[in-house]
């Protein structure tokens, strides 16, 4: 009997608001993926590691400011297929309270940072993450598989 189990890409995002309701976005660059779009502060969790905990190490390594994890609250679960067909679980998180001022902390794959009116999100914003932060602004579905 053969094992159809597969094993699916965990990743963890962050819509961090401010106090004007405005929501940080990165413009990504040089990374293979969503290269010249904005995008969520994010990645890949590590290996054992919780998705809040990859939530909180991505926000710090990416835009410098630390959440603390009881601080992150699950706004949005995706589930899409990568190029290669694999799954890739997205599970995004929401915070409102962060130390210290985000920052571009990763020039080399990020050209620039803005904070974005989650009402009139551009066009230019990755596609399941604009999803993501239009789904938990109007409370609606949490969810998106693709």
């Amino acid at each position: 009997m053969s094992d159809h189990r597969h094993n699916a890409i965990a990743y963890a995002a962050i819509i961090l608001e401010r106090a004007d309701g405005a929501v940080l976005f990165m413009e990504r660059k040089d990374t293979g993926f969503a290269d010249g779009l904005l995008a969520l502060p994010g990645g890949l969790a590590d290996p054992g590691e919780m998705l809040v905990e990859a939530c909180a190490r991505e926000t710090k390594e990416e835009v410098g400011a630390d959440v603390a994890a009881a601080d992150l609250r699950t706004a949005f679960v995706s589930q899409v297929l990568s190029e290669t067909g694999t799954p890739v679980i997205g599970w995004y998180f929401h915070a409102t309270r962060w130390a210290g001022d985000p920052v571009n902390a990763e020039p080399d794959q990020c050209a620039r940072l803005t904070w974005l009116d989650p009402t009139a999100l551009p066009t230019d914003v990755e596609s399941t993450d604009a999803a993501a932060v239009r789904a938990w602004h109007t409370k609606s579905r949490p969810t998106l598989w693709a």
